[in-house]
């Protein structure tokens, strides 16, 4: 998969870098990439690139991985591979793009460190009760895939200061998975843009209990639009991040990401 999130973005990014807290956030690093495409700040998608990508179109092969460029400043973009493409053109709300607004409603603080126990991502309004895969996203920046349609990948970001979380421990949680997949159709977050505030994201850990989340934004972004370590960062609460593809679909790649984002409520 080719490049979820670039780096880039000439006058955008320059100003982001102004700020002091992106300095802290961002000196030095790799773009991280997010299935397969690079992350605008880090890409898994996770989430995944979400992230993170983490994130997510389909793929032709499970074991396909994005490759990180040498910019200071992580990026997530699209994720790349051969997709089913059977969900194009996706009809995404144009007027709701994640701005940096949205994000700083959310408030800053330290990534939740510790081992992940999270079995099983439960998503009740769309049926969805999916196994993780885990994914270390190591110096280089690479947001692996999830391992298949149905999965979602857990990205650990203990490598990267200041990005990632896992549950009980704090931080943001970065979630990606696949929108369709090739020789497959519809994949475990086809639905997902459908997701609106005060909807529930239950992670379901090893020892029974439940985590909840509850939707505070569901926003599409472009895949250099904004600077993904923002986007990864951690939260003031815990929260979780789920990424995944969205926009247009051409050359076995989607042009944009959909980024949800909620706060644990329990």
């Amino acid at each position: 998969m080719n490049g979820p999130m670039d780096g880039g973005g000439g006058g955008f990014l320059e100003r982001l870098r102004q700020n002091e807290r992106l300095q802290r956030l961002s000196g030095g690093r790799p773009d991280l990439i997010i299935f397969g495409a690079p992350l605008a700040l880090i890409a898994v998608i996770a989430i995944v690139v979400v992230a993170i990508v983490a994130s997510t179109g389909g793929s032709s092969a499970d074991d396909e991985q994005a490759v990180a460029t040498s910019t200071r400043t992580p990026a997530a973009t699209a994720t790349a591979g051969v997709n089913a493409g059977q969900k194009t053109p996706i009809n995404f709300d144009q007027t709701a793009q994640l701005t940096l607004h949205d994000l700083s409603l959310r408030g800053t603080g330290e990534p939740g460190r510790g081992d992940f126990k999270g079995q099983t991502l439960r998503i009740p309004k769309l049926g969805v009760e999916a196994p993780f895969t885990y994914r270390v996203v190591g110096p280089d920046g690479q947001m692996p895939n999830p391992q298949g349609p149905r999965d979602v990948a857990y990205y650990d970001f203990s490598q990267w200061p200041g990005l990632g979380g896992v549950p009980g421990a704090g931080g943001n949680i970065i979630l990606a998975g696949h929108v369709d997949y090739i020789n497959y159709g519809p994949a475990v977050f086809w639905d997902v843009d459908t997701l609106a505030p005060g909807d529930i994201i239950e992670i379901v850990m090893e020892d029974g209990s439940v985590a909840q989340y509850a939707v505070e934004f569901n926003k599409w972004t472009g895949q250099t639009d904004i600077d993904w370590s923002l986007i990864l960062a951690g939260t003031a609460d815990e929260s979780v991040t789920l990424i995944t593809c969205t926009g247009e679909f051409e050359a076995g790649h989607y042009d944009k990401r959909q980024v949800v984002w909620g706060r644990r409520i329990s």
